[in-house]
């Protein structure tokens, strides 16, 4: 089968440069699902029924379903009475074989077990249908291919020094379509390494820091200008103002419009209104490491 395509009707897609991700509905009968070759690395995140896998005996009823299949899988996965819906994460052989050639990922079908490799997939899916930006889907799913090396690595106390140069660039160039491949390539360092490095130091991933500055960015855009919504979110770097909309709306409980207007007839709420008070605490430590780069930018470090 071509990269990204599964047996099940889609009801929701998004892709990038590197990878496809879809949430399906399986319906008909279990023999209609023939044995089939997958050319593409990818992930089942099971959402409903009960799947059959090649990878062997499922997990009890009730525990969350998270399947790999490494490039070159045949297997006849299917629902056992048919119906039922899924997940499919794909990461394209190219961008699968940059990946997979730095790890020691198992060679055949596995039930992923671990809380933190289900809670980078269940990430992966909402962030899919919330319409996170690509550079977001992409290291999310570096990291969670990332937690299939069995080889334990011990994180450094210190962040190594190409990080704090990540950090910058991303502080400097939150506007652009950046992807996680160009990042690295101008760093000299391997992606993997780069999604993994930047969640162990910084507590979020490159994407989420973007997504910081650009409603950072729109923060001030929003309190001191007079700048159209539209104009606010393409200098901020979001697609357009409903992406915008939802982004901030998202990170701050009130859309774009109503902040303007509150902070513009109250003049000490904007002090008040700050993304790490009112969006959930992840965004505090983000906000922190933040003011670390303005800082260490500062100061020439």
């Amino acid at each position: 089968m071509a990269p990204g395509q599964f047996f099940g009707s889609a009801r929701r897609a998004r892709s990038t440069a590197s990878i496809d991700i879809s949430h399906r509905i399986a319906e008909g009968a279990p023999e209609e699902v023939v044995t089939h070759t997958h050319y593409d690395a990818h992930f089942i995140l099971v959402t409903g029924g009960a799947y059959v896998s090649a990878a062997g005996r499922s997990p009890a009823a009730g525990e969350t379903v998270l399947v790999y299949n490494p490039p070159g899988t045949t297997h006849r996965d299917h629902f056992e009475h048919g119906s039922g819906s899924f997940f499919a994460v794909s990461i394209r052989p190219g961008a699968a074989a940059v990946a997979l050639g730095e790890l020691c990922a198992p060679s055949a079908p596995l039930y992923l077990t671990a809380l933190h490799q289900h809670g980078l997939a269940m990430r992966i899916a909402g962030a899919s249908a919330l319409e996170a930006e690509s550079l977001t889907l992409d290291t999310l799913c570096l990291e969670l291919l990332a937690s299939l090396d069995p080889r334990v690595r011990r994180a450094r106390r210190t962040p190594p020094g190409w990080l704090h140069a990540a950090l910058e660039l991303l502080h400097d160039r939150y506007s652009e379509d950046l992807t996680v491949a160009q990042i690295a390539a101008d760093l000299g360092v391997h992606p993997v390494y780069l999604a993994r490095a930047f969640r162990n130091h910084f507590g979020c991933s490159p994407g989420e820091f973007v997504r910081f500055r650009r409603l950072e960015r729109s923060l001030a855009l929003l309190s001191r200008t007079g700048h159209p919504l539209a104009e606010v979110a393409l200098r901020c770097g979001f697609a357009d103002q409903s992406h915008f909309t939802k982004v901030f709306t998202r990170g701050l409980g009130l859309p774009p419009g109503e902040y303007r207007a509150l902070v513009g007839s109250r003049p000490g709420a904007l002090h008040k209104l700050q993304i790490d008070k009112t969006a959930p605490s992840r965004w505090r430590k983000v906000a922190a490491w933040a003011a670390a780069a303005r800082a260490s930018t500062r100061w020439g470090r």
